[in-house]
């Protein structure tokens, strides 16, 4: 989980195919369409959080490098054209890694960087049965030391992230990570989510 090479101060961001048909046509044709390969023609650069992003979603189901959670962010970056972790200072094994400008977590977007000190959410889980019967269910998800790259930004209070070695050992994943204290209604089953840890939000930067 943490037990890369991982730094930073306590405190510290398709292309469809036109089928253009077989029929001859009369006049002159319109304007390429978007996706048509057309001389000349631009296409659109990719933002430095989206390349980050797609480094890694290309990347689900597959140990990246030494399986780390610290090498899935670093090589993101760094193939993005970003900093990286060593920019910003001391790189170790238990070291708070930052990975570029620090941001609230209200501000989180796509791209951006999680990097974690004893994180753990208890999720619990109570239903209520028709009969009058009841039944509750706990269980935890713990990441000591670790770095995740944000995918999307949900409502009450979760991002899902992109990340690998969580469980220990295991490929890049997508994930849903609890960022603050929650409770929820679906039915008879209310579920309780409350998050101890540090959490620091990091943007990339370009190098």
């Amino acid at each position: 989980m943490g037990n890369g090479l991982l730094p930073g101060p306590a405190n510290g961001p398709g292309s469809p195919e036109i089928d253009e048909g077989t029929l001859p046509r009369a006049g002159t044709p319109p304007p390429g369409s978007i996706g048509l390969d057309t001389k000349g023609a631009k296409t659109p650069q990719q933002s430095l959080s989206d390349r980050v992003l797609a480094f890694a979603r290309q990347r689900i189901g597959q140990v990246h490098g030494d399986g780390e959670c610290f090498t899935l962010a670093d090589d993101a970056l760094r193939h993005a054209g970003a900093k990286s972790a060593a920019d910003f200072g001391k790189v170790g094994l238990d070291v708070d890694y930052v990975w570029g400008p620090d941001v609230a977590r209200a501000a989180l977007q796509p791209g951006d960087i999680i990097q974690m000190r004893d994180y753990r959410a208890e999720i619990t889980t109570n239903t209520d049965h028709a009969d009058g019967s009841a039944e509750s269910d706990t269980h935890s998800e713990d990441r000591p030391h670790h770095t995740a790259i944000v995918e999307s930004v949900g409502g009450g209070g979760t991002v899902t992230v992109l990340e690998q070695n969580f469980p220990d050992g295991s490929a890049v994943t997508r994930n849903i990570l609890h960022l603050t204290d929650s409770t929820s209604s679906s039915g008879a089953t209310t579920t309780q989510v409350t998050v101890k840890g540090t959490l620091r939000f990091y943007r990339p930067q370009a190098r």
